[in-house]
């Protein structure tokens, strides 16, 4: 097989577990929307697998031209960017990889939230809400108070 097969052979592996894995960040966006932590729970453990797998993504030996070899993903990158023909399945690939970065970060944004409605709720619950803020006879937002001291987790 020759330089220009193997990096496309490659690039297509790569992109199919790009696209698994932004299917699994698809699933994970769900879950958490509908707050299913049982299904999250399956989801996580398959995208940590996922991840694993992507780190591990290694190049192949291969000799370009006079003696020189491609071992870095820096210079992969720069091979694929100058061979025309690797360039729209390369450009192609680091889109995905940027969808799936965007997803993730959209998934920790709402984990975050999640985080905060529950961390809420258990504190209405215990009778304690930090943000209870009430309006006084001069129209200023003051804090609860009972018996002198503000009420808090």
């Amino acid at each position: 097989m020759n330089n220009l097969q193997l990096c496309k052979t490659l690039i297509n592996v790569w992109n199919q577990d790009y696209e698994t894995l932004y299917d699994i960040l698809n699933s994970e966006q769900l879950a958490l929307e509908k707050r299913d932590f049982e299904a999250l729970q399956k989801i996580v453990t398959e995208k940590n697998q996922m991840v694993s797998k992507i780190n591990q993504h290694e190049i192949p030996p291969m000799i370009i031209s006079m003696g020189k070899s491609i071992t870095t993903m820096n210079q992969f990158k720069n091979y694929c960017l100058q061979n025309t023909d690797l360039v729209p399945v390369w450009q192609n690939l680091m889109q995905l990889v940027e969808k799936c970065c965007l997803k993730n970060e959209v998934n920790a944004r709402l984990i975050e939230l999640v985080t905060n409605s529950s961390q809420r709720t258990f504190n209405l619950i215990k009778g304690f809400d930090p943000d209870n803020n009430i309006y006084n006879a001069k129209g200023n937002r003051t804090t609860v108070r009972y018996y002198g001291d503000s009420l808090s987790a």
